[in-house]
């Protein structure tokens, strides 16, 4: 019996150990999961803190690359047509990185998708320096091509001008070497003598004088135009107002003035002696008279003659 009893002892302890043994494995399997489900929380956390961090690196990122672009556009305002393509470009990619960036939580996928979009976003603002760049050198020589032509238009707009006003004063030369000129003026007042016929008689008598007789000389001019001339003769009273029958004018150096008569001459280059009569109604006054002589618009010359 008391064999018995210690077989039972035994295989009662031997049970124990086994189940005592399992315990403590069962106790180890968990908390070695407990300890492994610890770490894997702790390096989710960690990741998640970690893709936290880069979002917000990635967000700054795009907030500098957007301000890089927006002071290219202020300072190269005269390029925005030239620039368009390129802007609408960099918008879409701008707009792409905006709505991955507006998850809250970013998975490794995303993270990665939005980091690559964002070096093409660099990429994209590299080509808009180049291309800023280029257009810039293109309009400095367009503006300086402009400036060129300008210059040249100038210089040759002078050159046209001076050598008009050289034309211009060659014709005006050439003008003043074909005008007529008459070196002797002569005015006397004549009557007909009414004894033995009619006579013409010269008188400086006032009361007495009927027609005022103009002779003058045409002098010789090879180089003005040979032809028909209208010769207009005027005589000034002492008065100062011309002497004419009826308001008859004629232009010279620009304005209309009055003239007392008008003859024809055919003139063809050589001296010619011309004579003019000249009448006014009523009677003439004493004092100092005044002849002018008028051809083509200018004067040809005057001379002064007295009635007492």
């Amino acid at each position: 019996m008391e064999i018995q009893q210690n077989e039972k002892d035994k295989k009662s302890k031997t049970y124990l150990m086994i189940l005592i043994g399992a315990l403590l494995a069962l106790n180890i399997g968990i908390g070695i999961n407990l300890w492994l489900g610890q770490k894997e929380k702790q390096e989710l956390t960690t990741q998640v803190a970690t893709l936290s961090n880069d979002k917000a690196s990635l967000q700054k990122e795009l907030e500098a690359r957007i301000a890089e672009v927006e002071s290219l556009r202020s300072e190269n305002t005269g390029l925005t047509d030239q620039l368009a393509e390129k802007d609408a470009a960099i918008e879409q990619k701008i707009k792409q990185i905006k709505l991955l960036l507006s998850k809250g939580k970013l998975s490794e996928s995303e993270y990665r998708k939005a980091k690559e979009e964002i070096t093409n976003l660099r990429r994209e603002i590299e080509d808009y320096k180049n291309k800023i760049a280029e257009l810039t050198m293109q309009n400095e020589r367009l503006t300086q091509e402009k400036s060129d032509l300008t210059q040249n238009l100038t210089d040759e707009q002078a050159r046209s001008a001076e050598k008009d006003k050289m034309i211009e004063s060659k014709d005006r030369t050439i003008s003043l070497a074909k005008r007529l000129r008459s070196s002797v003026i002569v005015a006397t007042g004549v009557r007909e003598r009414k004894m033995f016929g009619k006579k013409e008689v010269e008188t400086e008598k006032a009361s007495k004088v009927e027609e005022i007789k103009v002779r003058f000389v045409l002098d010789q001019n090879p180089v003005a135009d040979a032809g028909d001339k209208d010769i207009f003769v005027k005589i000034i009273g002492p008065d100062g107002a011309p002497i004419t029958t009826k308001a008859q004018t004629t232009k010279v150096d620009g304005t209309e003035t009055l003239y007392t008569e008008k003859k024809t001459v055919d003139y063809q280059n050589e001296k010619t002696e011309q004579v003019v009569y000249c009448k006014k109604q009523g009677n003439y006054t004493k004092g100092e008279y005044t002849v002018e002589i008028f051809a083509e618009g200018y004067k040809v010359g005057s001379a002064k003659f007295t009635l007492r």
